[in-house]
């Protein structure tokens, strides 16, 4: 897959079918958008081949809606009994803490809208978890101000560890549980109950049993807890853990025999190993994509699969072009670096901006390589403006190539986490696998879930 930085440089918009280059002259943007979501069709005969490529990736692809009618979830037929209570809880009450829930507010503070809406939703699953689970325990990976591992405490009556390698988080948390407890006592004076515990380590990423932690996570249970998780397990945890941490959870749930059950949902695909020692590997995982031989994801496929096609496709349909036509005046930038410096400025790291509607190209180059060494940083006498103002006229070609490359998201994320579904089937565990969050609001949207 090629990046879309790339369009100028290597001629990307070349390389697409003669029809295709052809019909998008003869669409609007908007349209195109609305293809894409499989929206009502328009009224246009489009291209057969494109026709076909949208039909298989729906074929192909877990439906991405958790509010589908007919959403794909990939259960093995021993969990069908533990999914059918997740998704319903009529066959039970879920244990929390009514009193703290009326005073849910206090838990919003230094919380953004987004990670409110997935910590609340995710919270609740991980706590349903346990309670299938027969476990009191969770350990939360990833933890970083401990959000989360707060929620499962406080709401849900659990024993928490939050497990953060960033000291300064790992003791952020623990200053914001001090304060919430405070708060709380202001609200509830009678108020008894313990704050989660926040532990500062790094998951072994060469060692998949990582005995030493597991001896310590038990200790801390007992000690401070009274839980007796070496008997009774523990449920292990990560909301979006990047790259290689996420198979690393998978693989300590694999051999750990007290982690009683994993609940993850994963991030940052294009930070995954794929090269390497077999043992090391993020990507592929399972017996059978290690079987063949064209398993191999680039690490642009990897990036793209961590957008929301649907963002991108609500932009082109509302018409919020300068959000878009910025993967333009990236393409050019790109073009002129090679061009002034060498292959050496190819793929290099420039500064986020954002496109207006008064910003020239200049100025554009201006913010984006702030950063640079003086010798490298863009100024007008390294382009012709005229040669540049063509390239810019075809940003619709390059909003219509990125459309393409983001319909190919869903198809990469569904690889990737159908081979994670596999490896727990390779060890006889029970996994579920399912759209849980809105992926407008949370793109990386797909929960992982096995219950021994």
């Amino acid at each position: 897959m090629s990046y879309i930085q790339d369009f100028y440089q290597d001629d990307l918009w070349s390389k697409l079918p003669s029809s295709w280059k052809l019909f998008f002259k003869s669409i609007s943007i908007q349209e195109l958008g609305s293809w894409m979501l499989d929206e009502p069709q328009s009224k246009k005969v489009w291209p057969l081949s494109l026709l076909a490529l949208r039909r298989l990736i729906k074929l192909l692809t877990i439906d991405r809606s958790p509010n589908s009618d007919t959403k794909t979830k990939f259960v093995c037929s021993g969990a069908q009994w533990k999914c059918k209570m997740l998704e319903n809880s009529e066959g039970f009450k879920l244990p929390q803490n009514d009193l703290v829930f009326k005073h849910k507010s206090l838990f919003t503070k230094h919380i953004k809208i987004k990670k409110r809406y997935e910590i609340e939703k995710f919270s609740e699953i991980c706590a349903k978890c346990c309670y299938l689970a027969n476990c009191k325990c969770i350990v939360d990976t990833g933890a970083g101000i401990g959000h989360l591992a707060r929620q499962l405490s406080y709401k849900y009556n659990l024993s928490v560890i939050g497990v953060e390698q960033t000291k300064e988080l790992s003791d952020l948390a623990k200053k914001y549980d001090d304060e919430y407890m405070v708060t709380l006592k202001k609200h509830l004076p009678d108020f008894d109950s313990r704050s989660s515990y926040h532990l500062c380590a790094k998951l072994d990423q060469e060692d998949s049993s990582n005995d030493s932690l597991i001896e310590n996570i038990n200790e801390i249970f007992e000690n401070t807890f009274g839980e007796r998780s070496i008997e009774e397990g523990f449920g292990l945890i990560g909301l979006h853990p990047c790259g290689d941490l996420a198979v690393t959870l998978l693989k300590l749930y694999v051999k750990q025999p007290n982690v009683k059950f994993i609940s993850i949902v994963g991030c940052c695909y294009m930070k995954l190993t794929t090269s390497g020692k077999i043992n090391s590997l993020g990507y592929p995982l399972s017996n059978y994509l290690k079987s063949k031989s064209n398993n191999y994801l680039s690490y642009a496929a990897l990036e793209v699969a961590c957008h929301a096609v649907e963002n991108y496709c609500d932009k082109m349909k509302t018409g919020d072009y300068n959000n878009l036509k910025v993967h333009a005046y990236r393409g050019m930038l790109e073009m002129i670096l090679i061009k002034k410096s060498g292959l050496i400025m190819r793929h290099g790291r420039v500064n986020s901006v954002k496109v207006n509607e008064q910003m020239t190209f200049q100025r554009y180059c201006e913010l984006a390589t702030a950063k640079f060494d003086e010798d490298k940083k863009i100024i007008e006498s390294d382009y012709d403006v005229e040669e540049v103002g063509k390239h810019l006229d075809r940003w619709q070609e390059v909003v219509a190539f990125e459309g393409l490359r983001m319909m190919l998201a869903p198809l990469v994320e569904t690889t990737v986490l159908l081979d994670r579904f596999l490896f727990l089937s390779d060890h006889n565990l029970k996994p579920l696998l399912r759209a849980e969050f809105d992926p407008r609001r949370s793109p990386r949207n797909f929960v992982l879930i096995s219950i021994k």
